[in-house]
């Protein structure tokens, strides 16, 4: 098995497989979870007990106010194009649209994809995976940090991420950030 890498091995040799991924980190659930582009696994930081909250509060809000329409999915996998697998912290999969498989593919983007700051993450960095997953064909992705108690909503149509200060939407979907930070 190779070893988990934060930076491009110098050999093709040394990549790995996008079969060894998903044997590995999807089907085996080895730890830490990764996220896999063009061969390299990149670790997702491990999340805090203010990341674990939030992660619980958004899904727990979205499932009461929506559920009949909407499923918030945590850490769930899901492939961007051939050779790139991101895991949001939340995916929100609209139930008129049902992933096929065990997790969406390149043609089967979810509704809303929640990222949830944990250190050493860089908000930037999830603005940047935003981006991707809106080349997907995601419309809605929210950014959210627990340790500031701030949040962003980041659509295609935006020049850039859009602060929050105190109800965060995606179409339907409204949580107000004292949901969202409920006992965080």
């Amino acid at each position: 098995m190779a070893a988990i890498t934060s930076t491009m091995p110098e050999t093709e040799d040394a990549l790995v497989s996008v079969e060894e991924y998903l044997a590995r980190f999807v089907d085996g659930g080895e730890k830490p979870t990764c996220e896999y582009v063009d061969g390299e696994l990149l670790p997702k930081s491990m999340g805090t007990k203010k990341h674990s909250k939030t992660q619980q509060n958004l899904q727990y809000y979205i499932r009461q106010k929506y559920g009949a329409q909407f499923d918030p999915l945590p850490e769930l996998t899901t492939r961007l194009r051939t050779k790139k697998f991101y895991v949001p912290d939340v995916a929100v999969e609209d139930r008129a649209r049902p992933i096929e498989g065990r997790y969406p593919g390149p043609k089967d983007p979810v509704f809303l994809c929640i990222e949830i700051v944990s250190p050493p993450d860089r908000i930037g960095k999830l603005f940047g995976k935003c981006e991707e997953y809106h080349k997907w064909g995601v419309r809605h992705c929210w950014v959210i940090d627990p340790e500031r108690k701030t949040a962003w909503e980041y659509t295609p149509d935006d020049i850039e991420p859009r602060r929050i200060v105190d109800v965060l939407t995606a179409g339907p979907i409204t949580l107000t950030l004292d949901e969202v930070f409920d006992s965080v």
